[in-house]
Order: structure tokens, then C-alpha cells, then sequence
């Protein structure tokens, strides 16, 4: 086993407190999740946000799970749950809207906003966010290991 350096100890000590803390808030969050620090997880209906294991969410992305606005315009309910499957990477400055359900294996790139549902291995992009490539698989690191064919 490799021995960390002090600083990847501290990293890796505050990293397993900003996890925590979103726990507390009411996130469900999976064994293995990194958050940044930077990361926004909804702060009006944290229960609303379901993360799965071995996933990686970057810095300044942002998990939404609320929707104030049509929410009380179309006569539904403004408190929303947005899910992300296991072993997917959540870009940095990423926004994911409220009620979208991300699958496993999905990787979404730096500055997307993600409106709709995205199905299993795939890699997304964009404003909106599109399909970019399919059949991707992501290692329990978020390291990309099948980059998958463009789509």
C-alpha cells in the first residue's frame, strides 16, 4: 500500500467531512462519493438529491432538486428528486436541473446543464446537454476505462 503525504491526508479527511455534512443535511449519498468543497448539493430540499457510490462531483457543479419557478405555475409540486446513478463524474461548473434522473457510468462534461434524463454509459455536453458518446464505462475512480463510440 502506497503511504499518502500529509497534504493527500488532509485532502482526503476534509473531503470525507463535506460528505458527511450533506449526509447530515439529508442527501442520500453512496459509499466512495467525492464532493468538492465548491460543490452546490441543494440547500432548499437537500432530501431531494439521491448521489450512488463511486461518484465524482466537481468543482462548482451545482445539484439542483427544487424548482420554484414552474413549480408553482403548472400547478405541481415545486420540491423535485434528482437522482445520479453509481460511478459517474458531474463536470465542474456542471448544473443539474431539478427532477432529471442521470444513469450509471455517465460522465458530463464541464459546464453542461443537464434538463432531461440521460441513460446509462453515455458521455454528455453541452448547453443543453447531448449525448456525445455511448457505451462509456467509468472505473470506481471516475477515470473513463470504455470511451465508448460517438454518438
Amino acid at each position: 500500500m502506497e503511504k499518502l503525504s500529509l497534504r493527500q491526508k488532509l485532502s482526503k479527511r476534509l473531503n470525507e467531512l463535506v460528505t458527511s455534512y450533506h449526509r447530515m443535511r439529508g442527501c442520500d449519498i453512496g459509499e466512495n462519493t467525492k464532493i468538492s468543497r465548491s460543490a452546490l448539493i441543494d440547500r432548499a430540499h437537500p432530501r431531494g438529491v439521491h448521489i450512488g457510490k463511486n461518484c465524482r462531483v466537481l468543482i462548482e457543479a451545482w445539484v439542483l432538486a427544487h424548482d420554484y419557478s414552474r413549480g408553482a405555475l403548472e400547478g405541481k409540486s415545486m420540491w423535485c428528486d434528482t437522482y445520479i446513478g453509481d460511478n459517474c463524474v458531474i463536470g465542474g461548473r456542471s448544473m443539474i436541473m431539478p427532477g432529471v434522473r442521470i444513469g450509471s457510468h455517465v460522465y458530463v462534461g464541464g459546464g453542461s446543464i443537464v434538463t432531461r434524463d440521460v441513460p446509462d454509459h453515455c458521455i454528455v455536453a453541452g448547453n443543453p446537454a447531448r449525448i456525445v458518446r455511448r457505451g462509456t464505462v467509468i472505473s470506481d475512480k471516475g477515470q473513463i476505462v470504455v470511451p465508448g463510440e460517438k454518438a
